[in-house]
């Protein structure tokens, strides 16, 4: 592997990729994601959950919104949530927050330049489980060698890159694809002394 995030020798990440704004959007990508992630919170009772990448917050709404729940994104995507759902909890601030059963970071983490970042925050946080999304490379029809094809991605892992990545810090116990339209993969991790 050419570096620290085991994605193959050769491939080119896209280090200068654009802002994407996902505030028109409902529950068209990621839904399976989510529905998961209620799934799992039903069956190990878990009350708050803290949604990395929250986008336009629609997702997070529907399925947790008898929940506690916090909302993470960029500023400009937290400002028009504060003005749609005032009376929910929004933050642009990347800290950890440990108070919160469940992470949800779906399809996020291909958009960030060190997704290493995004890595650390969650173990800061501390959650029972985490839900994390990507697209898998091998499933797209564009930018096998990088940059990807979506000009919003820095960089796209395979099904194996990505097991392998996300395995080198926490427990894997369910990795699949939840959506074959969308290639999207799945993968839950537990907090290691559960």
């Amino acid at each position: 592997m050419s570096d620290c995030y085991c994605i193959k020798d050769g491939y080119t990440a896209r280090l200068n990729n654009r802002y994407f704004d996902d505030t028109p959007l409902k529950d068209e990508w990621q839904k399976e994601v989510y529905e998961r992630a209620r799934a799992l919170a039903d069956s190990f009772g878990l009350n708050s959950v803290l949604d990395i990448g929250t986008g336009s917050g629609y997702k997070l709404l529907k399925y947790f919104s008898d929940k506690e729940t916090l909302g993470i994104d960029l500023p400009r995507t937290v400002s028009w949530l504060k003005q749609t759902y005032p009376d929910r909890n929004w933050t642009d601030e990347q800290e950890p927050h440990t108070d919160f059963d469940l992470i949800i970071c779906s399809d996020v983490i291909e958009h960030m330049r060190d997704p290493d970042q995004l890595l650390n925050l969650i173990q800061q946080c501390n959650p029972r489980y985490s839900v994390i999304s990507t697209p898998d490379r091998a499933m797209l029809t564009r930018g096998q060698d990088g940059p990807p094809g979506n000009k919003a991605h820095a960089r796209e892992w395979t099904f194996e890159e990505f097991a392998q990545y996300i395995g080198r810090r926490f427990s894997i116990i369910e990795h699949f694809i939840s959506n074959f339209e969308q290639c999207t993969q799945v993968i839950i991790i537990q907090e290691r002394g559960i």
